[in-house]
């Protein structure tokens, strides 16, 4: 039996390490030629891929839209897929003057516009991040995809020689591209290459993101004309969803006022001083500048229109838009009952998940099934202040329990994130310090509380806190929280080492906390964008600090706890190129100067704390850990590190690929009195669909559970 075994080891190993010789293998079919003038390209591509610091351009930007297949789910297809319901075919014409400033900020002002009807999320989003690209970039559309025309194409593309063409004195190299792997974050097509300058001249590239396919086409100027800016552009979007099938197509020229080329590194590290990223990709409407009349723009279109985009104008019977590319005022009420729907009128933005969404289940080991509602009421005024309601609920099946939070926001210096936010919420059920002392005392193998039965007050909340960015990055915060601890009166408690009396103490006495907050969160060298008035910040290099402190004053509105709550934390996500990287959260509380009975109830290390800097909604907690252990402790020091990457193990399998966009890999470690050393580790998988992880956890080392959890990220 042992033979066999050892046997049957070896079979699987020989397997497994097989897979990389047998990828390597093919990997190594290759065209020599077409890598030696890939090797001439990417030797430029360093230099070229800032070469063009700035410029001005007038651009002429199509759109249409043709539903060529469509049933009733059409209508109740998501807002963020940018569907006209009505229209089954669309048009929209603008001049736009855009304004560029590398690596990759864009302004853009609509001088005209004119069409039947189209989204504005569509056209000056979605749309923007295909037609304006830098192709020596390493990442482009949104950093979505990697590019094969920069030095690390080799890592993950094939390259085949296709012919030379000669075009009005022009010697164009046309080189295939074909990925590796199957991945949505990789394109298969054609680039066209300037012979003896090595610049990239054409690209015919296909891919796909999300639920749709795309096919972009764009020129770019010769040396002695524009040199490297792209000067027109094709795009073509099919989405295929449930028997449906619509198809965008996007059409851009541009003419160039201004172009600022290479700079110096002096001048280049001065100007990445800026932190001000105000007019990156922003799009700035004043009124909507409608013009009908047609001979405007036969004088303006660089080319004419195509005999079907003629005939959408004329069967809209001469009811051009005037309020176009404005945001749905309407509300469906069927739709809005199974997917998330949103809608404004006036200044004021709706937003409701849907009641009967099934994008609003998650799943994981400690908590079973989870389904949560969520509403967001938004009022904006004129001078950037607003005011936000945003209530959540949620139903954890396991624990047979509703969770909700009522958070109510008055932003009212808008340039300084001054905020001033009012919530009601309740959370896990918890226990009191005298449980606490007595589980420090045991080993912590030994714990099982399931027979301690330990579930016995109802937590409820309320917070009045303020907020106000002292300098750039740093923000300053005050507050003032109120819990309520409520005895839950079952009467079914088998607490064996406790008397009936000491029990009885338990369950009735109510608790009272009233403690003001003190903190800040702080960010070096923070970048940040102005909309409008109001400052949002973008991100940074730099990791992100943040302190709280609490004190729990005994005899305010009833009070009975008197204590001290001390909590730091830090979180960072570090970039590592060709869309990898590394996040990690590490943080520390205590609970001190305790003179009565108070509850560990810490605000950084709960069920539900997800870094704020972190992509992912699944890493930054502990998975398997139960909510018993959250205030089993008066102190804790909590680490958690992801690292994510498009291609590590499932490289192996081309046709998984295709289909995911992200692996990751997840270590946390917490040490606690009651605690000292537990740790989870973890692997997922993500697209735009779901998150997903399988995770174990080990107590001083040694197995302890298994468990994993599912997420539905589409719409989030």
């Amino acid at each position: 039996m042992e033979d066999y075994l050892q046997k049957l080891v070896v079979l699987i190993v020989g397997l497994i390490s097989s897979f990389p010789l047998l990828y390597a293998e093919e990997e190594n079919v290759r065209d020599a030629y077409a890598d030696s003038l890939m090797h001439q390209v990417f030797q430029r591509s360093g230099l070229y891929e800032s070469y063009i610091v700035e410029y001005n351009a007038h651009a002429y930007i199509k759109g249409t839209t043709r539903v060529l297949d469509k049933n009733i789910l059409f209508r109740f297809a998501p807002d963020f897929f940018y569907l006209d319901k009505k229209n089954d075919n669309t048009i929209v014409e603008t001049i736009t003057n855009i304004h560029f400033h590398a690596p990759n900020h864009f302004t853009q002002k609509i001088l005209a516009i004119n069409g039947t009807s189209m989204n504005e999320d569509d056209l000056y989003q979605k749309s923007m991040q295909f037609l304006n690209i830098n192709v020596y970039n390493p990442t482009s559309f949104n950093n979505e995809v990697l590019m094969p025309t920069t030095k690390a194409g080799f890592k993950y593309y094939r390259f085949f020689f296709e012919s030379e063409l000669d075009t009005l004195g022009h010697h164009f190299l046309k080189i295939r591209v074909e990925p590796q792997i199957k991945s949505q974050k990789l394109v298969s097509g054609y680039i066209y290459v300037l012979k003896d300058f090595w610049t990239i001249a054409r690209i015919d590239l296909k891919g796909n993101w999300d639920f749709m396919g795309f096919h972009v086409r764009t020129n770019f100027g010769l040396p002695e004309e524009n040199f490297l800016v792209p000067l027109e552009t094709e795009v073509d979007i099919r989405m295929k969803l449930l028997g449906n099938e619509v198809v965008n197509r996007y059409y851009s020229h541009y003419n160039y006022t201004f172009i600022n080329r290479y700079k110096s590194d002096a001048e280049r590290k001065e100007s990445s001083r800026k932190f001000d990223l105000s007019d990156y990709f922003d799009v700035k409407v004043d009124s909507l500048p409608v013009i009908k009349d047609s001979l405007f723009w036969v004088r303006n279109r660089p080319i004419p229109l195509t005999e079907d985009e003629s005939l959408i104008y004329e069967r809209s019977s001469g009811k051009l838009i005037d309020t176009a590319i404005v945001k749905s005022k309407n509300w469906n009420f069927a739709k809005g009952i199974f997917t998330s729907r949103r809608f404004e009128y006036n200044s004021t933005q709706f937003r409701y998940s849907g009641l009967l969404n099934p994008f609003k289940l998650a799943f994981s080991r400690s908590n079973g099934i989870t389904y949560w509602q969520q509403l967001r009421l938004n009022r904006e005024f004129n001078s950037g202040q607003a005011v936000n309601f945003s209530p959540n609920i949620g139903f954890v099946f396991r624990q047979k329990e509703i969770f909700f939070n009522t958070p109510l926001r008055y932003l009212f210096a808008p340039g300084r994130f001054g905020q001033l936010e009012f919530s009601l919420a309740n959370t896990n059920q918890s226990f009191n310090s005298k449980i606490i002392e007595e589980i420090n005392g045991m080993i912590p193998d030994s714990i099982d509380f399931e027979d301690l039965n330990l579930e016995y007050y109802r937590h409820y909340y309320s917070t009045l806190n303020g907020q106000y960015e002292l300098f750039n990055g740093f923000i300053s915060r005050l507050g003032v929280e109120y819990h309520l601890y409520d005895p839950v009166k079952s009467g079914d408690f088998t607490f064996k080492d406790y008397s009936e009396e000491k029990i009885s103490d338990l369950l009735y006495t109510k608790y009272k906390s009233f403690a003001p907050t003190i903190g800040f969160q702080w960010t070096h060298r923070q970048y940040y964008r102005m909309n409008l008035k109001r400052k949002e910040y973008v991100g940074s290099y730099c990791p992100t600090f943040s302190f709280e402190y609490a004190r729990g004053i005994n005899g305010i509105l009833d009070s009975n706890s008197d204590y001290e709550r001390i909590e730091a934390d830090i979180q960072q996500s570090i970039q590592l190129g060709l869309l990898r990287s590394i996040q990690y959260y590490a943080g520390a509380g205590i609970f001190t100067n305790t003179k009565s009975v108070y509850f560990a109830d810490f605000k950084k290390f709960r069920k539900r704390n997800f870094p704020e800097s972190w992509e992912d909604h699944i890493g930054g907690v502990f998975q398997l850990l139960d909510s018993y252990w959250y205030n089993a402790s008066d102190l804790y020091v909590q680490a958690h590190i992801m690292y994510e990457s498009p291609f590590m193990f499932l490289q192996l399998f081309k046709n998984v690929t295709k289909d995911i966009f992200k692996e990751r890999f997840y270590v946390s470690q917490l040490y606690a009195p009651a605690l000292p050393c537990y740790t989870e580790l973890g692997y997922g998988i993500g697209n735009f669909i779901f998150n997903a992880g399988a995770f174990v956890s080990l107590t001083k080392g040694r197995y302890d559970a298994f468990g994993f959890k599912l997420a539905f990220e589409l719409g989030r």
